[in-house]
């Protein structure tokens, strides 16, 4: 006949059991459960690692909140040392554990203030790639919580890269305005660290980045050069094709795109031409009114009579 009382040892079964079940919410309840019958009977370890591992299954950790991982990180190092734990299908010790919820966490809270923007490019960058440095530390180590929670296995450097990558794209996009060759460099950094995290198509972004930030042009206009398509230069659509046209500039950059159908011109030209433009539109568009209200009073005057 089984024990009519569970001891501590049981209940810990019965919530390792649940959890390799993926039945988390019922596992952490057990894990609960048994830090209780282990306070009673004095076993203080184990107090702690029921207690780590129902935290460790609670929807905040599993769900990547900074705050409990963090949490869980410090609880860890202060209780458990380098026992060894096994809450998942492999076992892992209580050091590397609380070593990957911090890393986990700091992930986390760098990766939102990129997405929000807040901090200065530099800062950023140097965020991503101390965090990049952190996950190279761990080598080829298995993430245990992407394992656990997603059953994804994955490690460690696979992250370098990415979150290199990212760095460099960042950096990249805060000089396009005024340095667009240094802004080409940091964006073909970037492509390479894509092509070694295997993602094809933001390696190919990087590459078109790059070809749009290093292309030079001559402004048909003023003549003047500039470096980076869409920075300091764009092309106009014309509806004549010019590509016979010879300027007297010995400069060999092109001020005629391939197609023969748009011209290179400087932003400063642009913003002239878009700026006259724009005036002489508001005084057609006023001549109108006035033409229009004039015929408006007109008909008023008639009606009258």
């Amino acid at each position: 006949m089984a024990p009519l009382f569970k001891d501590g040892s049981t209940t810990m079964e019965q919530a390792l059991d649940l959890a390799r079940r993926r039945e988390f919410d019922q596992a952490r309840q057990k894990f609960h459960d048994a830090s209780i019958k282990f306070q009673k009977e004095g076993s203080i370890l184990w107090v702690n690692v029921a207690q780590a591992y129902s935290d460790l299954f609670s929807p905040e950790v599993m769900s990547g909140n900074p705050a409990a991982q963090l949490a869980l990180s410090a609880f860890i190092r202060s209780t458990l040392g380098t026992t060894e734990l096994r809450p998942g299908p492999r076992g892992i010790s209580a050091s590397d554990l609380a070593a990957q919820l911090e890393l986990a966490a700091h992930d986390s809270n760098v990766m939102a203030a990129v997405q929000s923007g807040s901090g200065t490019a530099d800062a950023l960058a140097q965020a991503l790639q101390q965090v990049a440095s952190d996950y190279g530390k761990l080598g080829n180590q298995v993430l245990y919580l992407p394992e656990l929670a997603h059953q994804r296995t994955t490690t460690a450097n696979l992250r370098v890269p990415v979150l290199m990558a990212l760095s460099f794209e960042i950096l990249g996009a805060s000089l396009e305005g005024t340095d667009p060759l240094t802004a080409a460099d940091r964006f073909q950094t970037a492509q390479q660290y894509w092509t070694q995290a295997g993602d094809e198509a933001r390696a190919q972004a990087a590459a078109d980045r790059v070809g749009h930030l290093s292309f030079q042009a001559k402004c048909w206009f003023c003549g003047r050069e500039g470096r980076g398509h869409g920075i300091q230069f764009v092309s106009v659509p014309i509806s004549q094709d010019v590509l016979g046209l010879k300027g007297t500039d010995a400069s060999p950059l092109p001020s005629i795109d391939p197609t023969a159908r748009s011209l290179y011109v400087c932003k400063g030209c642009l913003s002239a031409v878009s700026g006259m433009a724009d005036r002489i539109a508001s005084q057609r568009a006023a001549e109108v009114e006035q033409r229009l209200n004039a015929r408006i009073q007109a008909l008023e005057m008639v009606t009258r009579r």
